[in-house]
């Protein structure tokens, strides 16, 4: 299949494509003498179109901090392509939250790209779903509760329940605002921030990969990043807030009672539990360094949150 993507890419596109490389399930590097280009297969052409005029619409509105796709769309055999600019990470390696700087530089970035969607939120209302956090958690929750019951006799059970009831309480507490996660203004999100979807090149940050676009307020994609950077922060409350940009949201309750959602725990634990046994083997460590690795420090973020948010009652 490599060959023949290779030839067709090179006589549909017109750029003398030398080779071919897959990067990972359904999306490879394609190598000129002069320029390295991303190939990446999609559902349909309608999302592929919906990607080709998202990237135009960033840059025609300043956000150059991304790639564009060339202006066709490649079709063999059934299959969809789309045809990316290559960012190459030079010198740096991957880009990881493991640093206040790269915090930062991510959250200046994220800030910028919210700013620009909103100037154009309104062309996409037709091509974009509205996300709803509230009822993708609740699902998420029960979810969780069916498949973790699956391991009622495992010892891990009693931390996986106690963890479920943090996410009972985030809800109750979220559903007394239901306005607060789809309030105006809209923007649209990224939807994936975590930090693989950044790449820097030559000192300049990058986002890339937006399949989970989508029509939000804002503090829906920075509860997805606080998310992803507090167990990098050692669950300290003190210095997820010391980030100017996330300042302001210390003292918004709902956001507050979302922080408390455990969604990497219920995310992983319902993957691994509806996956074979073989893949169980190979995940079997991963879950349990997710689930205890700064176990004590996240339960003591949560109590604080709590106490925190119950004291606004």
């Amino acid at each position: 299949m490599n060959d023949r993507l290779l030839l067709f890419m090179k006589k549909k596109s017109g750029i003398p494509f030398t080779h071919i490389r897959q990067i990972k399930q359904g999306v490879w590097l394609l190598i000129s003498n002069n320029e390295n280009w991303v190939l990446k297969e999609y559902l349909s052409t309608f999302k592929l179109s919906v990607q080709i005029d998202f990237a135009k619409e960033l840059k025609n509105n300043g956000f150059m901090q991304t790639y564009l796709f060339f202006p066709h769309i490649f079709q063999l055999e059934g299959r969809i392509f789309g045809l990316m600019q290559y960012i190459e990470s030079k010198n740096n390696g991957a880009f990881h939250y493991d640093q206040d700087k790269n915090i930062q530089s991510a959250l200046e970035l994220i800030t910028n790209f919210h700013q620009t969607t909103a100037t154009f939120v309104d062309t996409f209302k037709e091509k974009l779903p509205y996300f709803q956090q509230r009822s993708k958690w609740e699902k998420r929750l029960i979810d969780y509760y069916t498949y973790i019951n699956i391991h009622r006799f495992n010892p891990v059970y009693s931390h996986l329940n106690r963890l479920a009831q943090y996410g009972v309480w985030a809800l109750e507490h979220m559903n007394e605002h239901v306005s607060y996660f789809v309030k105006k203004p809209h923007c649209i999100i990224h939807g994936d921030v975590a930090s693989h979807n950044f790449i820097k090149s030559n000192g300049i940050l990058y986002m890339i990969d937006f399949d989970l676009i989508s029509i939000a307020p804002s503090h829906i994609d920075l509860l997805q990043f606080c998310n992803r950077i507090l167990p990098l922060l050692d669950w300290d409350a003190e210095r997820l807030f010391s980030f100017e940009l996330l300042n302001n949201l210390k003292n918004e309750r709902p956001f507050l009672a979302a922080l408390v959602y455990p969604t990497d725990i219920f995310r992983e634990w319902i993957f691994y539990s509806t996956s074979n046994n073989k893949e169980q083997s190979k995940k079997w460590s991963y879950v349990q360094r997710l689930t205890f690795h700064k176990y004590k420090e996240r339960l003591v973020f949560y109590e604080k949150i709590k106490d925190r948010v119950e004291k606004w009652k």
